[in-house]
């Protein structure tokens, strides 16, 4: 087990982290005061033998080398791991250039550096073992323990890692060569050379630091480079939602695709995400109650998955939706109570993919005169239907019982989705208004 660990904060010093040989748990750390590293592995070497000082490690005692113990190499060296003794080998190699030419034989002891022993971890190879679904064994472990993670995500993640880590890095990178300032320059050229959008440079930066960190834990590399490193700001669009008028429009509207219709209303009524309406299955359905109970969602690359939180949640459905839904279902040649509402005729054994929705979605909108001009710079897609859901929800009841119709954790992401205003809500603002300025117009 390695005994320490160095950090380096947003200034650039080295701060120590000792190692508990018993329990494993990594302490609060102390800062060396100095920005080289080879010098503060010395310094908590010394440490480690002699004891950490009591005082501040901003103090002048502490600052004052004079008042540090004297380093009795012999010893130092008696406390040092293999692995340890390594990194300080590497460190004094980066300093010395006389030492890197040393043969094999010369070295004390025998010991090799990193370049002739150890070939390092190559960035960009492991970055994409690191997120692949069938291979990755910190994804393995991660399903394992119960928590989500789809395969469309981490397919995202290795592309980002093949398409904008590989070809800037290379192949030959080393992770232990990796330093903050070389990755917040990868980041600007993203940003400013390649022209990506700050929420891109965002998902890059998560591709790595997930995976980073993931080192950084198991003890594989002293510390993190991304620690440090500051996300970018988005200039997204804010989510757009139709107005009541055109939602009424597309209710009165005989769509070319009936099941695309039924989809929209179960996304505008009832607020379920396209993934959770492929997931519907007969038994999903309670029409005696008038409920649906959302278990599960589906995508093209996971199949029938747990919802996007993993809860489950009961909502309200109107009649003759759930009436119109059974009988969609029936229509299956492979109809049970396990199969699919929204079965594809294509391939009956699954549904549609969530993209079909959004297709059909758009058609209709195209035939109440919202032209896709007027779509896309209003930001509205088949996932604006669930923000419409929570705004008409929201004016109408607590905020508690739209997160429950939602399924959203926090009361927080459920008033994000119903931030929009609809023509009730300014239509009673007109009446508020005018009641106020009433008496001054009279006089």
């Amino acid at each position: 087990m390695r005994q320490f660990y160095l950090g380096r904060n947003s200034s650039g010093y080295y701060r120590v982290y000792f190692i508990d040989p018993v329990t494993g748990i990594r302490d609060s750390g102390k800062s060396t005061h100095t920005k080289d590293k080879v010098e503060a592995t010395m310094i908590a070497t010394s440490w480690l033998q002699n004891g950490v000082p009591d005082c501040r490690s901003n103090s002048r005692f502490f600052s004052n080398p004079t008042s540090l113990i004297p380093i009795n190499l012999k010893n130092m060296v008696e406390h040092l791991s293999e692995d340890d003794a390594r990194i300080v080998f590497s460190l004094l190699c980066e300093k010395f250039d006389s030492l890197a030419s040393l043969s094999y034989s010369q070295h004390p002891n025998h010991l090799k550096s990193k370049t002739q022993n150890e070939a390092g971890i190559k960035l960009s190879e492991f970055l994409i073992s690191f997120w692949d679904y069938e291979t990755s064994d910190f994804i393995k472990r991660y399903l394992a323990k119960g928590k989500q993670m789809s395969r469309k995500h981490t397919d995202n993640m290795k592309s980002l890692a093949k398409n904008y880590w590989l070809p800037y890095f290379g192949e030959d990178k080393l992770i232990e060569d990796l330093d903050e300032e070389e990755l917040e320059d990868f980041f600007f050229y993203l940003f400013s050379e390649r022209g990506l959008k700050g929420g891109t440079v965002n998902k890059a930066i998560n591709c790595g630091s997930r995976a980073l960190r993931y080192l950084f834990e198991k003890h594989k590399i002293p510390s993190n480079p991304m620690a440090g490193i500051e996300r970018y700001g988005t200039d997204e669009l804010k989510r757009g939602i139709p107005t009541e008028s055109e939602v009424k429009a597309l209710l009165n509207l005989e769509w070319n695709n009936p099941v695309g219709k039924l989809a929209f209303e179960l996304a505008a009524y009832c607020g379920l995400r396209a993934g959770e309406i492929s997931g519907l299955r007969v038994c999903d359905i309670d029409l005696e109650a008038e409920i649906i109970h959302v278990r599960h969602s589906w995508s093209e690359m996971d199949g029938l998955k747990s919802t996007k939180n993993t809860d489950e949640r009961d909502v309200p459905i109107d009649r003759f939706i759930a009436v119109r839904l059974l009988n969609r279902a029936r229509e299956n040649p492979l109809y049970s109570d396990t199969s699919y509402a929204f079965f594809s005729n294509v391939k009956p054994e699954q549904p549609f993919w969530p993209s079909y929705y959004q297709d059909s979605f758009y058609e209709a909108m195209a035939e109440i005169g919202i032209s896709e001009e007027q779509r896309k710079e209003r930001n509205i897609v088949f996932h604006s239907l669930r923000h419409f859901c929570a705004t008409i929800l929201s004016q109408r009841t607590d905020m508690k019982t739209v997160q429950a119709i939602l399924g959203h954790r926090s009361e927080k992401m459920s008033i994000h989705y119903s931030d929009h205003d609809t023509e009730e809500k300014l239509s009673n603002i007109k009446i508020i208004m005018q009641d106020a300025w009433k008496n001054y117009k009279t006089a």
